[in-house]
């Protein structure tokens, strides 16, 4: 069984914000290296708390995962956010950290593989990482999304980026005044109540996954340890994503998880450790 001891503390940047951090320890305590965990949008680093405890439990090395801007105690989202922002905001994590290697999920993916073209990283691994290339990502539902929040509709604004991501399994498919129904009952819950908190962070992240677009074969500039993860059960387009860029680097590695979702870091699955563990111990 994984440690329960959660090391937290701060990171300034360059710009003058802070992030905070909280490191799973090695077993004999040591906190510099290991490997640095990115989450995805939505959520806080708090859900990835238990994979970094069992992925250093496995790696015999430390785990580190930071709350991006607009969570926890870390800095608000600036006016001028930016996908370079949070390439920025790793390069200070992964200078704190002394770490190399890196691990992002979802949106936390397409930072890390960005950032992975510039930044001093030797290991990437991704799960489910959403990113365009020659325009291969849709987020046509954005307005739509962005029109809710602003009339503070929070429960239909959550149900328009449900059906737009396809992230929930099946739930994602209602129709949406059904979804926006099921959505009010859920914020009355205390996760509920973090994920609304969170639903002003989502449209300059979904932009930036946007305005981030190139084309496939400018990330031949990532390392030659580069591991795509996709979930069985996650929506196909993370896959189609995931094999056209394994398909550009010559020693990359991708492999589908059976049976595993879109959430399957914040659970953690064991397959996904074991095959993180793996990777990152290589």
């Amino acid at each position: 069984m994984a440690a329960s001891q959660i090391h937290a503390s701060t990171v300034s940047t360059r710009d003058g914000a802070v992030l905070e951090l909280l490191t799973a320890p090695a077993g004999n305590g040591q906190t510099k290296g290991g490997v640095v965990v990115v989450h995805g949008s939505m959520v806080t680093a708090e859900l990835y708390r238990e994979l970094a405890l069992r992925l250093a439990e496995a790696l015999h090395a430390p785990v580190h995962v930071y709350n991006r801007r607009g969570r926890g105690a870390s800095s608000p989202q600036p006016d001028d956010y930016s996908l370079a922002v949070e390439i920025a905001d790793l390069g200070a994590i992964l200078e704190h950290t002394g770490s190399q290697a890196v691990f992002g999920h979802n949106y936390g993916g397409c930072i890390a593989l960005h950032a992975g073209r510039t930044l001093d990283v030797t290991q990437i691994a991704v799960y489910d990482p959403i990113i365009s290339f020659n325009g291969s990502y849709n987020a046509d539902w954005l307005d739509d999304y962005e029109a809710a929040l602003g009339g503070k509709d929070e429960e239909k604004a959550l149900a328009v980026l449900l059906r737009g991501l396809q992230t929930a399994g099946p739930i994602s498919k209602l129709p949406l005044p059904i979804l926006t129904v099921l959505n009010r009952i859920g914020s009355r819950t205390q996760p509920g109540k973090v994920l609304t908190r969170l639903l002003p962070t989502g449209p300059r992240e979904i932009r930036a996954v946007v305005a981030a677009d190139s084309k496939a074969g400018t990330f031949d500039q990532l390392p030659l340890e580069t591991l795509f993860l996709v979930g069985g059960a996650s929506p196909e387009y993370f896959a189609e994503a995931a094999e056209e860029l394994d398909g550009i680097l010559p020693a990359s590695d991708f492999d589908v998880l059976p049976k595993l979702a879109h959430d399957a870091p914040e659970r953690p699955a064991k397959a996904l450790v074991d095959r993180l563990a793996e990777f990152f111990s290589s």
